[in-house]
């Protein structure tokens, strides 16, 4: 048995061993074209883990949680180019905004 928590809630199940079948799919493209002001999107309601990366050359912010977010230039940071794979609690949402310029963060659902 293999356990995630995420938003302080602990769901237990069994790694998947078939390799016909994928770990996560696909799900919602979104994006958000980062500006001085912070800009937050909310994921699909049962969307439990998201890819992010920003492109455009620079780097920014984001935050991540329930309710609508905001995010700043303290908030965790993410390198053009880079790419994380999170897990984040039911009902996200995610804000950011631009480092040293404007960049294109995409977050890709996965479940």
């Amino acid at each position: 048995m293999a356990s995630v928590t995420t938003g302080g809630v602990t769901t237990t199940g069994t790694i998947l061993t078939n390799t016909d079948q994928p770990f996560l799919q696909v799900g919602v493209a979104r994006t958000i074209v980062t500006d001085t002001t912070s800009v937050n999107v909310a994921l699909s309601p049962t969307c439990r883990f998201i890819s992010i990366t920003p492109t455009g050359g620079n780097h920014c912010h984001f935050q991540i949680g329930v309710g609508v977010q905001t995010a700043s230039t303290s908030t965790h940071y993410i390198h053009t180019g880079e790419r994380l794979f999170l897990a984040v609690p039911a009902d996200a949402q995610i804000a950011a905004i631009k480092g040293s310029g404007t960049s294109t963060l995409h977050i890709t659902e996965l479940s």
